[in-house]
């Protein structure tokens, strides 16, 4: 296979953020109804903190969150770490997304998480699902 068609056949990705449960499944269908439009692979992240006695809540959001995900016939990834957003971005520099979903709290409120990683990567686009299932492109204030 030449380099030009090794080139054609590898897809984008997006990277799709998710913590809350209750709102994993809204944002995963969203970003899988975008990521199929534009022929994207759909990869579903979520950054966890340490897990430290609480194993029976952490245990029934992480099932949330998978079932979120394999109803979108994605696979979901669960980083751990302390630093939250120093672990997106690594995982950001290793996987080259072209596109990222999050959610964000309805209008008013600041997300740190989406606010840290726009600016770290102002090259990949970023689209926010709201509390009603709309998807905007981020725009920084």
């Amino acid at each position: 296979m030449s380099e030009i068609d090794k080139n054609k056949s590898k897809r984008g990705t997006l990277l799709v953020w998710v913590t809350n449960p209750e709102a994993a499944g809204r944002i995963v269908s969203s970003a899988k109804l975008f990521a199929s439009d534009k022929s994207l692979d759909l990869k579903v992240v979520s950054v966890q903190r340490e897990t430290r006695d609480n194993w029976a809540d952490t245990i029934r959001d992480l099932e949330r969150l998978q079932s979120a995900a394999s109803g979108s016939q994605a696979e979901l990834t669960v980083v751990y770490s302390d630093d939250r957003i120093e672990a997106a971005k690594k995982l950001v520099r290793s996987e080259k997304p072209l596109a990222m979903f999050a959610g964000v709290p309805d209008k008013g409120s600041t997300n740190f998480f989406v606010e840290a990683l726009s600016i770290e990567f102002p090259s990949v686009t970023l689209y926010c699902v709201d509390s009603k299932g709309e998807v905007n492109k981020y725009e920084r204030a």
